[in-house]
């Protein structure tokens, strides 16, 4: 990603080769005495950490989902291709994988749980690899922001958006392409390291307050840590209140989805295309009502 972006807005350094490989351009420009121009370093910065990392890292956490654990469903989604004189059309369609009297999967524990826990497998990687490097002697508070670390919930909200909308199309049957199941986890991450959460792939871990959007901890006389830990600004109120309504999206989706799968088995028991037509009529209301 920033071998594309320096492709594009600093052409120049492509001088240096072949004398240094191409692939690790971007990380030697300061060995070779090259400066270039701040709008590049931003956009570089910001391609690779808000944009390639967040889609990697919950795609990955989908995935190691998806590979350790059999979730139990009641829809398989499938490539349709439909072609035509010009070129191939592609199609997404949802397949039941339960006949009508088999019994039908109205639980969705399991997806919340599945999920969690890879996003605490990954963030246990990244945060002990982080409190493990900040280990210096001038480095000050170091317990009080090895608990912050473990207690900031980035990866365990993007998680539970994942495994909601996940459900909702592999048990309720709403028919969600792949990149609408990871959107919203992608965008919340992408805001949390663009407010200064470091990627996975970033190593220095010399300023935890900025990882976790807090105040620096400051010696004081009284002794009141945590009273610095509350936000007291703007910037961080906003920050607060946002990841609050997430985790009310959260609570509220799960039971909503929780609802509708039970729904699904006991009221719709066999109407499956009623169901699904109430499904394509509520978020036709919803969308109408937002509009």
């Amino acid at each position: 990603v920033r071998l594309g972006v320096f492709k594009i807005w600093e052409p120049a350094i492509f001088s240096l080769t072949p004398e240094v490989p191409s692939i690790i351009l971007p990380w030697v420009l300061r060995e070779k005495q090259y400066k270039p121009k701040r709008i590049t370093l931003f956009a570089a910065d910001f391609a690779a950490s808000c944009v390639a990392s967040p889609i990697i890292e919950e795609y990955l956490k989908l995935k190691v989902m998806q590979w350790t654990c059999k979730l139990p469903r009641n829809f398989k989604q499938s490539i349709n291709v439909q072609k035509t004189k010009r070129r191939k059309k592609l199609s997404y369609v949802l397949q039941p994988v339960r006949s009508k009297d088999a019994p039908q999967v109205a639980n969705i524990n399991c997806y919340i749980t599945q999920m969690l826990a890879a996003s605490l497998g990954l963030k246990l990687f990244d945060v002990s690899r982080r409190i493990l490097m900040y280990t210096k002697e001038t480095d000050e508070y170091k317990r009080i922001y090895a608990v912050c670390r473990g207690t900031f919930p980035i990866h365990e909200l993007c998680g539970t958006m994942t495994a909601l909308l996940l459900a909702r199309r592999d048990v309720v049957g709403d028919n969600l392409p792949q990149w609408k199941i990871i959107g919203p986890a992608v965008f919340l991450h992408a805001m949390a390291n663009f407010r200064g959460m470091k990627p996975i792939f970033k190593w220095n871990s010399s300023t935890p307050w900025s990882e976790m959007q807090i105040n620096r901890l400051k010696k004081d006389d009284n002794g009141y840590i945590w009273k610095q830990l509350i936000p007291q600004t703007y910037s961080k109120l906003v920050w607060m209140t946002i990841l609050f309504r997430v985790f009310g999206f959260c609570i509220k989706n799960y039971y909503l989805v929780g609802r509708q799968a039970m729904k699904r088995t006991t009221t719709y028991s066999g109407k499956l295309y009623a169901f699904n037509a109430k499904l394509q009529t509520d978020a036709m209301l919803k969308k109408t009502k937002n509009d």
